[in-house]
């Protein structure tokens, strides 16, 4: 794979055989963008074209002389498959483009007349998430040449560190760099993996204009395999960014890719929450984890959310079950408290859970504790909690408050 340049813009190639049409996205594009624009007048001169160059993205019409958009986009996912495919479609067309989703792995199609905003929104979304898929897989590259290295000339613990390093960068990229701004929530997490890298993840991603999705999971293990077995994770948790789908599609999908792609002995449990913003109102479905906790505002008490579902991975889609969604609101001031196991069960000299005898406690004691100093406060009273020679696991803990 060539090294990746952030800075070079995206090339972008327009496909239609109505001039009009190509001025239009063109102009637009050239006007709000740096991208580089490669326009094609018909299917044919733009396959010629890229048989020579690579493009990162590709919007094309659906009804051509020479060729429909379906067949066109089919021979450029053989030449280019990391290319993103957008399809520009009339409302009679609609149903074709929805089954080119899957069949030739359509990132988005866009109906005629088609909305600039909304346009320059899939187009960024596709880019970013394309950047996002090379990002993870040159740096996975690197990080298995780097293993390969070790095992072949026997190095120093020097650089056995600095390949867990590399790891823990792999791992750090994918958690959110920032969250949400613009609406009336607070987004916070903390997360402290059991060795230098770890296999929790959380993430938060955007579904529609008012709903969020959230995530918290925990692979089994910890270390290397755990720690780059997050990116298919993030990258199957992401895949659904922008879409209006609810939890129970999100979680059945990733167990059925997970389970085709984990190594041997590798599991997921998790915990999905879809968050509409404007309204409070919430639906949770398990994959496994740990039960979500709700810290009133009024009445400063613990609510649990008793979301028990399977955990991902383990079995195919047929005897698959995830858990029963649930659905809760969240009111001004109110808490959602999302946690892995790292948390809940821990043991005590007695090998009682974290989770049965203490959380709530001092969840309920420190409710008038600012978000983050509240989670720090429950991770400390976990340690005091724990026996001495408890085995840590990764420890993280979501939170979201609405303000």
């Amino acid at each position: 794979m060539p090294d990746i340049n952030p800075i070079q813009p995206a090339n972008v190639m327009l496909v239609d055989d109505e001039a009009f049409v190509i001025d239009s996205l063109k102009n637009f594009l050239m006007l709000e963008t740096d991208y580089q624009i490669t326009p094609c007048d018909s299917p044919i001169q733009a396959l010629n074209i890229l048989k020579k160059k690579r493009v990162d993205l590709i919007i094309s019409d659906f009804l051509m002389p020479e060729m429909d958009g379906l067949k066109f986009l089919a021979e450029t996912k053989k030449m280019h498959p990391e290319c993103v495919r957008i399809l520009l479609t009339g409302y009679a067309d609609k149903q074709s483009a929805i089954k080119a989703i899957n069949e030739i792995e359509l990132y988005q199609y866009v109906e005629k007349p088609w909305d600039n905003d909304q346009l320059l929104m899939i187009v960024e979304n596709g880019l970013a998430q394309k950047n996002l898929r090379e990002t993870l897989e040159y740096k996975i590259n690197e990080l298995d040449k780097a293993l390969r290295q070790r095992d072949s000339l026997k190095q120093s613990q020097e650089l056995f560190e600095q390949e867990l390093a590399l790891a823990c960068q792999v791992q750090q990229s994918i958690l959110p760099q920032k969250y949400p701004r613009d609406i009336d929530y607070a987004f916070d997490a903390r997360y402290i993996p059991a060795i230098t890298i770890g296999g929790d993840l959380y993430d938060v991603m955007p579904l529609t204009e008012s709903k969020l999705a959230i995530l918290v999971a925990d692979l089994t293990g910890h270390g290397i395999q755990a720690a780059l077995s997050t990116t298919l994770l993030k990258f199957l948790f992401t895949s659904f960014e922008m879409q209006n789908v609810n939890p129970k599609d999100i979680i059945l999908s990733m167990n059925e890719t997970l389970k085709n792609m984990l190594p041997s002995q590798v599991y997921v449990t998790a915990v999905l929450v879809i968050l509409d913003s404007q309204t409070g109102e919430c639906s949770v479905v398990s994959g496994g984890g740990p039960h979500p906790y709700i810290l009133r505002k009024t009445t400063g008490k613990v609510e649990e959310i008793f979301a028990d579902g399977m955990l991902m991975g383990f079995v195919g889609k047929d005897m698959y079950r995830p858990g029963e969604e649930i659905s809760f609101k969240l009111e001004k001031g109110d808490r959602l408290l999302l946690f892995s196991d790292g948390i809940t069960e821990v043991l005590n000299e007695n090998e009682e859970h974290y989770d049965d005898i203490s959380l709530k406690p001092t969840i309920e004691a420190n409710a008038h504790m600012p978000l983050g100093e509240l989670m720090d406060i429950v991770i400390a009273h976990a340690k005091e909690f724990a026996w001495q020679n408890h085995h840590w696991d990764d420890i993280t803990i979501f939170s979201v408050e609405r303000k």
